[in-house]
């Protein structure tokens, strides 16, 4: 089962709260599947490719489920971990009872 970092706590609190989330990632995970990811703090998830992130408005429909309040804050994280590196949108979903 491969690993997966929250470092920003309001992103794993969002995954907490609501059960899911939306987060920004610099490498893309081989096919659309989903699989399943130790989330660090939260346990297992289901992580799901969503799309390719080429500017700040592609996060536009996703912010309630970031943990940001604004898609300007989000964009500043998503640069300062990923720079100039390809972004790809992820869907993470606790995983409970064999499904997400």
């Amino acid at each position: 089962m491969a690993n997966m970092a929250f470092w920003l706590p309001q992103v794993r609190q969002c995954l907490l709260r609501h059960g899911r989330v939306f987060t920004v990632r610099s490498y893309l995970v081989e096919g659309r599947f989903g699989r399943i990811v130790q989330a660090e703090g939260v346990g297992a998830c289901w992580r799901e490719l969503v799309c390719e992130v080429r500017c700040k408005d592609d996060l536009l429909g996703y912010l309630e489920f970031s943990g940001f309040t604004t898609v300007e804050q989000w964009w500043d994280q998503v640069l300062r971990f990923c720079g100039s590196k390809p972004k790809w949108l992820y869907k993470v979903t606790i995983y409970k009872n064999g499904g997400p």
